[in-house]
């Protein structure tokens, strides 16, 4: 049962195509700014980014077998920049909200999945723990979890940690842009969810721009607030990474059927 939930990745939404490319698109642009923005100071950072960058639109051209030449790639990219409706960027959303989970984890050496929500539900029962080192999977390296509950985490890897607060000021565009406004099904109770949605997305911010925060505390805002605030507010659906059918609540219990 523990190896089951140690591969269970919670609020992993069920995505499209479009979806798809536009989180890539949205992350090239990210990784190409900040290689600007680092050149000629930093040239390690630009590079790290200009790598990152570069990976990135590899991806998102061959993203579609259809397409065969920079003006189908033109095309396909106008097109879903201007047809996508908010669901379509909830989902754009929920997937960059992973990328900054992972990009903090790099940047503080977390030795933890924090998209991995299973490891909030394993975790729980160990933050009495007196030993840093806890395995909880057969024939695993010893993790350290000191890092995952202690607040002002030192930086190893910035470029990492650039890239993600840059995403964060992206997902907040996003938000603001497509998510706010839509002036779909508008009811008092997707209006709190919307304003709820937005103080979360502060509360991050704050959180990693400061470096403030233990990643505990980070990964739990995500998974266990802003996923489902998601979820709640645009119809997102959830799939599950593992055999068999399993059911996640929105207080992240979960429900074997």
């Amino acid at each position: 049962m523990i190896d089951q939930i140690s591969r269970i990745f919670a609020h992993s939404f069920n995505t499209d195509d479009v979806s798809y490319f536009l989180g890539l698109d949205k992350r090239t642009k990210v990784e190409l700014e900040l290689a600007e923005k680092n050149y000629p100071l930093n040239i390690t950072l630009s590079m790290d980014h200009s790598d990152n960058a570069a990976r990135l639109v590899y991806d998102i051209y061959y993203a579609d077998d259809d397409i065969v030449d920079d003006n189908d790639f033109t095309k396909r990219y106008y097109k879903e920049i201007t047809s996508s409706n908010s669901t379509t960027y909830a989902l754009v959303v929920a997937d960059l909200l992973d990328e900054v989970l992972r990009e903090y984890a790099e940047a503080t050496v977390v030795d933890i999945d924090l998209t991995n929500m299973s490891n909030l539900v394993l975790l729980d029962n160990m933050k009495n723990l007196t030993t840093p080192d806890v395995s909880y999977e057969k024939d695993s390296p010893p993790l350290n979890y000191t890092k995952f509950f202690a607040n002002n985490n030192p930086l190893f890897n910035y470029a990492n940690y650039e890239t993600a607060k840059a995403l964060l000021v992206e997902i907040k565009n996003i938000f603001q842009k497509h998510l706010k406004s839509s002036p779909n099904n508008i009811t008092n109770q997707s209006i709190d969810v919307i304003l709820t949605l937005e103080k979360d997305l502060e509360k991050l911010s704050n959180l990693i721009n400061n470096n403030n925060g233990s990643p505990v505390e980070v990964m739990e805002l995500v998974h266990l607030q802003i996923h489902p605030s998601l979820q709640k507010g645009f119809g997102l659906q959830t799939k599950m990474n593992m055999d068999g059918q399993m059911n996640m609540n929105m207080s992240g219990v979960m429900d074997m059927k």
